[in-house]
């Protein structure tokens, strides 16, 4: 046993070593040493397998030097030490540890109490777990009102005790649930947490044979995994399969490793042409080899203004490109069964490039990406991190700041309305654009907010108890719906609704400028080492504009001229300069424009806005399904 031991001191100091080298502290850390328990709450969770490692310290600091940052010993031989740690060895080789080692947790972490050296033991064999006598420490300042992914955690340890899942990101929990058909409410069976728990090990050992670092942890990885394939294609593979799989899906595994691998490009890149470069253009596509396009939609263009306006985008391309572009449409996919048997016809009919109109299809999309890596793929969404499929959307905030100045001239009682649809990446950024537009006409204006996608909302009847007449009614339209107008609007007198103002989204030169990237061979020109790529174009580029009623004073559209002209050239920005949340400052007039990625992840309400962001359970099927898919964190939060 003594050779072992001297192994395991080897491994130690071989730590150590390095720790120093590389500026970290080389010991094991101490829990006391830095958490005051007088700020927790103590739980006892139980004894239980946890996941040795995820042991990183000890509870107190009297036996911290004797192990490095690895749990490997440095005491030396021949000590007492020694022979306690050896004999250890011994039994757990013959027998096994009686007794479980006495650990406290916090934050996903564990730090020993009772049972360093069956830890140091344990970490040596490489054995996945040990029992242990787990304590739990719950910090008591967290924000209650803004649960983090450690609320998620205890949620999802309540009805499934396993420590060995540690997402990254909050939501996590909520979809790994989802996944497997299960939620974070009822208990799940006993039986299905240890076939979690033999999948996860599984998986884990063909993550450490085949991933580097660099593609995140491996519960996100997990995640990323099942998306693709699922649990019971998981349980069933062999570690050499699942192998060949994160191979297959490696790129993806990177990009999707930080929600910052996001490269959003604002407008169509636009590159001189030099005499060489046309005469080494040989076009891949032609009459006799023409581009074939698939669109993928939800709905259809009778029941839908948002399948309308793309469906206006598609018969374009024809009339534009007659005899290098075809292009196929798949209309009412609702489910995600619509979705993929819509996406397999696609790729049987040899389609190059597929459309899938809206966030919701997006987990489907990128199953069917890396499964057909030779077809591309754009789903029309923001902020979603996939390197595998495209996203497009328009920069609708500016549009919506022009509604807010059009409705502030022309409302009374300094009062206007908002009506959003859910709240998904994008829709906030809308919502208090039109607000800061509407307070820089009128200081003392106040937006009230509505959501169209909430049930038992009768936003229409909401403003008539507040006496409002003027307000923008939702983007996601039903064109049999009467009432529900798109744009700006007004309650007359006599309670018909009359259109003051309409915003336009031109899907026509969208779709013409995605597909020069494949007619004009400049598809690759766009790609970016293990990054999403995110189109977010807006007025600059021709794909927004505001249709201005004649019921608006002439100066009223001069002044909305203006406004768009200094959007188009970037004069003005609405996210620049001061801006106040109804909670506080966010940016004060010397921090510059809020980043790209600030605006489409905003979590905030403008401070002239009197609403709230939606719970998840209050939304229609429809929206509970937009905000799993592409849902600011907020909106996810008591899901």
């Amino acid at each position: 046993m003594a050779d072992e031991y001297s192994k395991a001191r080897r491994a130690g100091e071989k730590a150590f070593k390095s720790a120093l080298n590389e500026g970290r502290y080389p010991y094991l850390p101490a829990l006391d040493d830095f958490l005051d328990a007088g700020r927790c709450s103590a739980v006892r969770a139980g004894i239980m397998e946890i996941p040795v490692t995820q042991i990183t310290g000890t509870k107190t600091p009297g036996r911290m030097h004797a192990f490095a940052c690895n749990f490997m010993p440095l005491l030396e031989k021949d000590s007492e030490f020694e022979i306690k740690w050896s004999r250890l060895y011994e039994s757990q080789i013959e027998e096994g540890f009686r007794d479980p080692v006495l650990v406290y947790e916090y934050l996903h972490n564990f730090y020993v109490q009772e049972g360093n050296k069956r830890v140091s033991v344990a970490r040596f064999l490489e054995m996945p777990t040990i029992s242990a006598d787990v304590i739990r420490l719950i910090p008591t300042d967290r924000d209650s009102e803004n649960p983090d992914i450690y609320d998620e955690f205890l949620r999802f340890f309540a009805v499934c005790p396993l420590y060995e899942l540690n997402f990254s990101r909050y939501g996590s929990y909520r979809r790994f649930a989802s996944l497997l058909g299960l939620n974070l409410k009822d208990k799940w069976d006993t039986v299905q947490v240890s076939r979690i728990r033999a999948a996860y090990y599984n998986f884990a050992k063909a993550y450490a044979q085949t991933v580097q670092e660099e593609a995140g942890n491996i519960s996100d990885a997990l995640l990323i995994y099942l998306t693709v394939y699922g649990f019971d294609q998981l349980r069933a593979q062999s570690v050499s399969t699942i192998r060949k799989n994160l191979t297959q899906i490696r790129k993806e595994l990177v990009t999707q490793a930080s929600d910052e691998n996001i490269t959003v490009k604002e407008k169509p890149e636009e590159k001189n042409k030099t005499l060489l470069d046309t005469l080494k253009i040989i076009p891949t596509f032609n009459e006799l080899r023409p581009l074939k396009i698939a669109f993928i939609y939800d709905r259809n263009p009778q029941n839908s203004a948002w399948v309308s306006d793309h469906e206006i985008g598609r018969t374009y391309l024809n009339k534009k490109y007659p005899k290098t572009v075809r292009t196929i449409t798949f209309e009412n996919c609702g489910t995600d069964e619509e979705v993929r048997n819509a996406l397999n016809q696609a790729a049987e009919q040899d389609c190059d490039l597929v459309f899938t109109a809206s966030p919701a299809m997006m987990q489907e999309t990128v199953k069917a990406a890396i499964k057909h890596p030779k077809i591309h793929y754009l789903n029309c969404s923001i902020n979603l991190n996939s390197k595998a499929v495209r996203t497009y959307y328009a920069r609708t905030y500016e549009v919506k700041f022009l509604l807010g100045a059009l409705a502030a001239m022309n409302a009374k009682n300094h009062k206007t309305a908002y009506i959003a649809d859910y709240p998904i990446y994008g829709t906030i950024a809308s919502i208090n654009a039109f607000a800061i537009g509407a307070s820089l006409i009128d200081p003392e204006c106040r937006v009230y907010l509505a959501w169209s996608g909430v049930h038992d909302e009768d936003w229409f009847k909401e403003l008539e108890y507040l006496d409002i007449d003027v307000f923008c009614g939702p983007s996601l339209v039903l064109t049999d719906d009467d009432r529900t107008l798109h744009g700006l609007c007004r309650r007359e007198a006599d309670g018909k609704v009359s259109n003051l103002a309409m915003p336009v989204i031109n899907w026509a030169v969208y779709y013409e400028q995605l597909v020069k990237l494949m007619l004009e061979d400049k598809w690759d020109q766009d790609s970016q080492h293990n990054r999403a790529i995110n189109y977010w174009w807006g007025m600059d580029a021709g794909i927004e504009d505001l249709n201005v009623s004649s019921k608006i004073a002439y100066s009223s559209a001069k002044m909305i001229r203006l406004m768009k002209d200094g959007l188009s050239s970037g004069t003005i920005n609405p996210f620049s300069g001061e801006l106040r949340s109804m909670e506080k400052v966010i940016r004060t007039s010397a921090d510059g424009r809020l980043s790209n990625e600030e605006i489409i992840r905003m979590d905030w309400l403008n401070d002239n806005v009197i609403g709230v962001i939606p719970e998840y359970s209050r939304m229609s099927e429809g929206g509970k399904k937009l905000v799993e898919a592409a849902g600011i964190t907020k909106a996810k939060e008591k899901l």
